[in-house]
């Protein structure tokens, strides 16, 4: 479940930026899209929807397409396209068709690596070469060695893609080949260009607008492909898709449950998950998702709701799932005790497997590649005779019916 904390959607920004840092201008028209398809090979993927790879005469395309949505908002201007090309390192540079013309070129596989994501520090652990991370977002990764690593300064800090664009001088200093960069809001791709004609790849990675949370997974698939791990990326995918299906299978032999994602924010505001691949998450563990909505991918995967929304439709959850490392508690037991999982003492918050003295959460690195992590906890707050294995990231709330 996203939990980035962002700084407010600038809505001046021209979404054009992105594209044009990309190489690519405007997404391609649809004869464009045909041309290229019917010289190049398209690798399948299975359940990514934000990239595409396509297989050409000794190089291949990546393609990138999402909206940037902000943290608890909408997307603004209009889906963002990039196009890169990879060539291995020691190949003769391929004639290129008159459409990729411009686009940047990344050699592999690469050997220095910036990200500004935890979770991309987790696809390089995947791997098995975190060893070429050069830069990071900052100290607070989950991972200890990696940790270590920023703190003894061995690894420059260039700022986290939730919070701002990244900080140029560090960046260029750390001399990466690529830098696989998330973008909280619109407004940071104003770097792109400045980095590319620096001699900075950027890979956008729209990881948070997949559709479904296995498609974020899949990002450990292009990763593979930058770095020459490709058969040990394919194995990881691989492992979680037969492990979330086997969940999935288990959870529906029971009888479905209500379920209520929603924890308390400023004022009387709740942050409660109606929607896109959170959503399905959810419904993967065979609960019906109260204020559950239609998916919109230009829309985060939460709204805001009033408590007097919340206590309208919410309160015959079986299952609250009712904070989230960041959250408080409410204060108001009396607005607490008219919700039925809160009187049976069925409420949960995200709050294992953190180290709270450096704001590391495991949630927001492995388990955003591992969503049969988070499934298993979800089955087992809802059936607990069905997972004898401990919560790993849910922990029970003491409530009204837990207290002695």
């Amino acid at each position: 479940m996203r939990s980035e904390r962002t700084a407010p959607f600038l809505p001046g920004i021209l979404a054009a930026i992105l594209l044009v840092a990309a190489g690519c201008g405007r997404a391609p028209e649809p004869g464009a899209v045909a041309a290229v398809a019917s010289t190049h090979t398209v690798l399948p993927l299975r359940h990514a929807r934000t990239f595409t790879v396509e297989e050409g005469a000794g190089y291949r395309v990546v393609t990138l397409r999402a909206s940037i949505v902000s943290w608890g908002a909408a997307a603004g201007g209009q889906e963002q396209t990039a196009r890169l090309i990879l060539v291995p390192r020691e190949a003769t540079l391929p004639a290129l068709p008159p459409d990729l013309a411009g686009a940047p070129i990344i050699r592999t596989p690469v050997r220095r690596v910036a990200v500004n994501y935890t979770s991309h520090e987790a696809m390089l652990n995947v791997l098995g070469v975190a060893d070429r991370l050069v830069a990071v977002g900052g100290t607070f990764s989950y991972d200890d060695a990696i940790h270590a690593r920023v703190k003894s300064g061995e690894l420059a800090q260039v700022g986290y893609g939730w919070h701002s664009p990244p900080v140029m001088d560090a960046l260029v200093a750390a001399r990466p080949e690529v830098f696989l960069m998330a973008l909280g809001d619109i407004s940071h791709a104003e770097s792109i260009p400045r980095l590319q004609a620096l001699g900075i790849p950027v890979v956008p990675m729209f990881v948070e607008a997949e559709p479904t949370c296995l498609g974020r997974t899949e990002y450990v698939r292009l990763v593979g492909l930058l770095t020459g791990r490709e058969a040990e990326a394919e194995h990881f995918v691989a492992e979680v898709d037969s492990e979330y299906a086997r969940l999935k299978a288990l959870a529906a032999t029971q009888p479905r449950q209500r379920l209520l994602w929603a924890w308390p924010g400023a004022g009387d505001k709740w942050a409660v998950t109606v929607r896109n691949a959170d959503a399905h998450q959810i419904h993967d563990a065979h609960a019906e998702l109260l204020l559950g909505e239609s998916d919109d991918l230009r829309r985060d995967n939460f709204s805001w709701l009033s408590t007097e929304a919340l206590l309208r439709q919410g309160t015959e959850a079986d299952v609250w799932v009712s904070g989230d490392p960041h959250s408080k508690a409410y204060p108001d037991e009396r607005v607490l005790r008219r919700f039925k999982a809160w009187r049976e003492g069925r409420v949960f918050a995200v709050t294992g497997r953190q180290k709270r003295e450096r704001d590391a959460y495991e949630i927001y690195e492995i388990g955003i590649l591992r969503p049969d992590y988070l499934l298993g906890d979800i089955i087992k707050a809802l059936h607990p005779e069905l997972r004898p294995e401990p919560f790993r990231y849910l922990e029970p709330v003491r409530t009204v019916a837990s207290s002695p």
